[in-house]
Formats: C-alpha cells, structure tokens, sequence
C-alpha cells in the first residue's frame, strides 16, 4: 500500500535576482528543472542535516514545471511505499541540478525591445558554457533576439555579469546570497566562491508534521510559474541578463 504525505510547499526553487538597475520578472512558457532526489527527514537544522533520512527518490528527472502535466510528473516521481509506519516526518529535503532550461519574452523599462531568452548566449571567449563560467558568469542577451530555449545555471556566491554579448567584456564582480527561510523553504545551498558543485539542495518545513499511516491520500501538485524569470537591464548597455528565479509550487494529499 503506498502510503503518502501531507505537505503545502510554498517557493519550491528559491533564486536570486540580479540586482542589476531596472528589472521585472515575467512569465516562463519553459521552465525546465532536473530533479535528482527526494528524502523526507525527521528534523532538519540545514542541508546537511536530515535526520533520519529517508529517500523517496533518487534518479534524475527533467520536468518542465511550466507545462500543463508538470504536477502529475512530479507526483510519480517519489515512492512512499517503504515509508516506517508511526515514524513523523516534518522536512523535506531536494536536491537539484544547478542547470535550468527556461522560455521568456519580457519587456524591461530602459531597453526599447524586449528581453528574450535564446539559444546560443556567450560565456568569456566567445563560446557556449564551458567549465566553472557557468557558475561564475551571467550571459549578456541581446534584446529582441528570436526567442528559444535557455540553459542558465545557479551563479556562485560571487559572480560577475558579461556587458558584451560575446562577454567580450565584463562588469565588476556581484554578490549573491540565495535567502534562507522564505515561505516553506527553510534552508538551501550556499554555493561558495569557486565553488563547482553541479547539485543545489533544499530544506522544507512541511505545513504540518505527517506520521505515516495506512491511509493512502491522493497527491496533488501545481506549479505557477507566471512570475518565474527575471530580466534586467544591463548598466551602460543595451543588452540585457534574464535567469530563472522563485515559482510557486503547491502540493497537497487530501
């Protein structure tokens, strides 16, 4: 008998945003993420800490959490039928890849033409991402470009952004701290200057404990992902830095 959980998580991916002059946040028509294990834990001090871990899944899985079927995908994505009966379980912890594949078409004030995702953004020397710039660079996009699909990848704690569309030149360096304790996440990785860990790992205080039981409830999951990506203009230029941020993701057992 699979036995499930009861769980509302509020901000399932907490990014940052550039913090780059003027910017807004629109909508991603792509929105793909690759989920790489779930555990559930018995309390939780920090990622690191998950006690009496309990894994749900561990796989890799890419959902694209903005299409019409990105609940029932993640909901088949945990196997709860081996979970300990009358144990309690009040976090949840995830791990991720730091890559994201996002759509977006936004309208930044300052840029004349909209700031779009595309395909081929440039890294330092001209190329496609390569090495550890992909977590120490935010690609410049030039504005009104065909629009398609983006790789972006969570930035370190110090990054810098490209102020040439063939990051032919660069800004100075950028501080980012990926905020602790926002909605239902509780904690994530901090990923440190220089750091080249591919994972992102999050905490999450459920809305309610669960004590597992032989009644097994439906589990349901939405995303929203109307305020999902964020653009901004590019100081002394007319190019512009677009990256996944925070979507909002419910999930429930009734």
């Amino acid at each position: 008998m699979i036995k499930l959980f009861k769980i509302f998580l509020v901000s399932f991916i907490f990014l940052g945003i550039n913090s780059v002059l003027k910017a807004e946040t629109g909508k991603a028509t792509v929105y793909k993420i690759i989920m790489k294990k779930i555990e559930l834990c018995e309390s939780s001090t920090g990622v690191d800490n998950c006690v009496g871990a309990v894994v749900l899944a561990e796989r890799d899985l890419e959902i694209d959490i903005a299409s019409v079927d990105a609940g029932t995908a993640a909901a088949a994505y945990g196997d709860t039928a081996l979970l300990p009966l009358g144990t309690t379980y009040t976090h949840m912890r995830v791990t991720i890849s730091r890559k994201f594949t996002i759509s977006a078409d936004i309208t930044v004030a300052g840029i004349s033409t909209p700031c779009r995702t595309y395909a081929d953004a440039k890294y330092p020397g001209d190329h496609a991402a390569a090495g550890n710039e992909i977590h120490t660079h935010r690609p410049a996009m030039t504005p009104n470009t065909t629009q398609a699909e983006m790789v972006s990848y969570l930035v370190n704690d110090q990054f810098t952004i490209c102020t040439a569309a063939n990051c032919g030149s660069v800004a100075n360096d950028q501080d980012l701290n990926y905020a602790q304790g926002t909605g239902s996440s509780t904690f994530q990785t901090q990923h440190a200057d220089g750091s080249t860990d591919t994972d992102h790992v999050m905490i999450y205080t459920l809305t309610a404990p669960y004590t597992v039981a032989l009644i097994a409830p439906v589990l349901d999951i939405s995303f929203k992902t109307e305020a999902a990506v964020n653009a901004s203009e590019i100081a002394s230029t007319n190019l512009c830095n677009i990256e996944p941020v925070e979507p909002i993701v419910a999930i429930s057992i009734q």
